[in-house]
């Protein structure tokens, strides 16, 4: 019976193996990359059922990647020494290849056999199948001009075979990427499968538009802070509670964050009672929240970095004769310190339309 090595051309999302995963030894930080450093991500389509995956910090590093198509043949010369120990068709195969500067390579290599056996009967002949496909990490490093630091990337392979990869040295790898660059800011339309394709060349996709990972995309949190503030020769602490909603949008090549917050804030102040007891008064300010800026690093629910925030509260329960009826609080620009868990806010309290302007400042320190 006539055995052949056949395999099935098999489609995949961009999902690695163990990449969602954070680095747990030493081996992993040195060929794998955090999931927070990778803001950009680019499926692009091949022949013979491949995939190559381009995954980025910057926009700005697609200029200083390099010639993929060299890269590959540089790879394929590297990988000729191993070439004993991947002689095996039907196994599953994970190479990592890591390229620091100036000339030092490193080479990571992961085999294994699925539990099961696969065939396919046909024309009385019975043929091993590979369901899987073979898969191979470039990381590499980029120096970021004008700053002392570099950014790393990684290009991905995912191929029915190994072989498979010298047939793409033709130059279309570089076609695809100059392809992307040249139309990243074109038009982006939706599959029925909800990915992102470029209109002109339907062969590039993404999650979102322009490579943005959906991590970054519109989500609620729900915060908590405490505050202290001054309010005329008043020291008067608070707490917030409230949920923000954090909206992304494309904004020329980078990506802007829109933050949405609703607060309920009640403020306390101590003082005596016509019997001359200690009393503590509560007045209650409901406040919105809105502020734009540039999106951080997909880091897990840090604040994005804001460049313009303001908010205004009202107050709801007044107790005592600190404010007066139908008072308002206006804030305009906060000062962030400790990666954003610290801020001081300038404010300006007044009552009906802008009568008993009064300047203060709060200290908010968020959970």
């Amino acid at each position: 019976m006539k055995h052949y090595f056949l395999m099935l051309l098999t489609s995949i999302t961009g999902t690695l193996y163990a990449q969602n995963q954070q680095p747990a030894s030493n081996e992993d930080r040195v060929f794998d990359i955090p999931q927070q450093e990778i803001n950009k991500r680019f499926l692009i389509s091949l022949d013979k059922g491949g995939k190559m995956q381009i995954e980025l910090v910057d926009l700005k590093d697609l200029d200083r990647v390099g010639n993929i198509d060299s890269l590959l043949n540089l790879f394929l010369r590297d990988l000729v020494p191993l070439k004993d120990s991947l002689t095996d068709e039907l196994s599953v195969k994970i190479i990592d290849y890591v390229m620091e500067p100036p000339a030092a390579k490193k080479i990571r290599l992961r085999q294994f056999r699925p539990s099961g056996s696969s065939y396919l009967v046909q024309q009385g002949d019975v043929a091993a199948l590979k369901l899987e496909q073979d898969t191979v990490h470039f990381i590499g490093m980029v120096p970021v001009p004008g700053k002392k630091e570099v950014h790393r990337f990684r290009i991905s392979f995912f191929v029915n075979q190994l072989n498979d990869l010298a047939g793409y040295t033709n130059g279309q790898l570089q076609a695809k990427l100059v392809s992307l660059k040249q139309n990243m800011y074109s038009d982006w339309v939706k599959d029925d499968k909800g990915m992102m394709h470029l209109r002109k060349d339907y062969t590039i996709s993404s999650r979102m538009a322009r490579g943005c990972i959906s991590g970054q995309g519109d989500y609620l949190l729900l915060s908590g802070s405490v505050n202290v503030q001054n309010y005329k020769n008043y020291f008067v602490p608070s707490f917030t509670l409230g949920a923000t909603v954090i909206a992304g949008t494309m904004f020329g090549t980078g990506r802007r964050v829109h933050e949405f917050g609703a607060y309920w804030e009640p403020n306390f102040f101590f003082g005596r009672d016509s019997e001359g007891k200690l009393k503590t008064y509560r007045n209650d300010f409901v406040t919105l929240v809105y502020g734009v800026g540039d999106a951080r690093k997909r880091e897990t629910r840090k604040e994005p970095y804001l460049q313009f925030i303001c908010s205004v509260g009202y107050l709801v329960h007044r107790s005592g004769d600190y404010f007066e009826k139908q008072s308002f609080r206006v804030g305009l620009g906060r000062m962030s310190v400790f990666e954003g868990k610290t801020k001081i806010e300038p404010v300006v309290y007044f009552h009906e339309f802008f009568r008993g302007v009064t300047p203060g400042v709060r200290l908010i320190q968020s959970f």
